[in-house]
């Protein structure tokens, strides 16, 4: 029997009371351009997202309207991550408006101390396209299963494309280099392993006892084992997956990344792989079949390392790493909604627990 994912299934942040957000927001705005902007309502669309709050609406201003959207940072006692720095989303998007051609939200307005709504927030002119759908997963539901086969191939390697493109900024170039200094985010794997072996410990408790997660201590440890020799160090988008992709209207291009919110430095093949596993998670990993169209894993690897001309030898190792970190992830969230029972039987472990197992042959083979 194939499991069912819908939007009740993850605990997505909720916005306490809109009515008074859209007040606050819209006499905020007026004051920051001087002059009268109106926001005839507001709201908080399903599926956007489990680490932060998101709000789509239109303002007048001015004798023109526009449409927006704007991200809160959330509050709450079982929340994604034990820390969130919007800040770190805004220096690197903008960081990335103005010394690339990487196509990001434009940001049009930040409040990063949280003195108007409670929690900091940044505004971003809406972009135009369309985004794969999370849940349900793309491969089951949604517009990408009424496309062509070779669409759905254009839209995989125009993702890759961009990408690429992320992966080889150059990152010693002094605007890029002060961008990055700003942000404390992660610096190399090993910085990486300790910030998710300290995410284990954070976060998988509950009322002061701690909730083993048996698969994610296992992997953990072979994560640090294995680590390879070898390390490129580059800038990592880290949420890197076609979710995460606004494309074009005309779906022939990328119209915008989103969600920076897990960027690092480090091997960009951690990127690629991230992409492949969750494409692989939420079809092979739901007994689902993927989309006729979508280049495999190996085609996709090689796609990329020629865009990039990054190796992918270490493959293996950063697929494992991607398991690691979504069912981590998940199973915190799966706390968070009160079904802590379920950390250990999740799809996401089962699924890591199988790629594990066929990665350790492979390589012993």
């Amino acid at each position: 029997m194939r499991p069912r994912m819908s939007n009740d299934q993850r605990p997505t942040p909720v916005l306490d009371n809109p009515e008074e957000t859209r007040s606050k927001l819209e006499n905020w705005l007026s004051a920051q351009l001087g002059d009268t902007v109106s926001i005839p309502s507001l709201s908080v669309p399903e599926g956007t997202g489990m680490s932060n709050i998101t709000m789509v609406f239109d303002a007048q201003h001015g004798g023109a309207e526009a449409a927006y959207v704007a991200r809160i940072e959330p509050r709450g006692e079982y929340l994604a991550f034990p820390e969130y720095d919007l800040g770190i989303q805004c220096r690197v998007m903008e960081m990335l408006a103005a010394n690339s051609d990487i196509p990001v939200p434009e940001i049009v307005a930040k409040e990063l101390t949280g003195q108007v709504l409670g929690q900091p927030f940044y505004i971003m002119k809406k972009t135009d396209g369309v985004i794969p759908p999370d849940m349900p997963p793309y491969h089951m539901d949604g517009w990408l299963t009424e496309e062509a086969p070779d669409t759905r191939r254009q839209l995989w390697l125009a993702g890759l494309k961009r990408l690429a493109q992320v992966n080889t900024l150059d990152i010693s170039s002094p605007a890029i280099q002060s961008a990055l200094n700003a942000c404390a985010i992660p610096r190399s794997l090993d910085e990486q392993l300790t910030y998710w072996e300290n995410y284990y410990q954070w976060g998988y408790q509950r009322n002061g006892e701690r909730l083993p997660h048996d698969v994610a201590a296992s992997t953990l440890q072979w994560l640090r084992d294995h680590q390879p020799k070898e390390q490129a160090v580059a800038l990592c988008w880290g949420d890197s997956r076609m979710a995460n992709v606004i494309f074009s209207p005309d779906k022939t291009d990328v119209a915008a990344l989103l969600d920076w919110e897990m960027v690092a430095l480090g091997d960009p093949l951690q990127d690629v792989a991230w992409w492949i596993y969750m494409d692989e998670l939420f079809s092979h990993g739901l007994d689902f079949p993927p989309l006729e169209g979508f280049p495999g894993r190996q085609e996709s690897a090689e796609a990329w390392a020629q865009l990039s001309g990054f190796k992918t030898d270490q493959l293996h190792y950063y697929l494992v790493f991607a398991g690691l970190r979504f069912a981590l992830l998940l199973g915190r969230m799966s706390i968070g909604m009160g079904n802590e029972d379920s950390i250990n039987s999740h799809f996401s472990s089962c699924f890591e627990v199988k790629y594990l197992e066929k990665i350790l042959s492979e390589k012993s083979a």
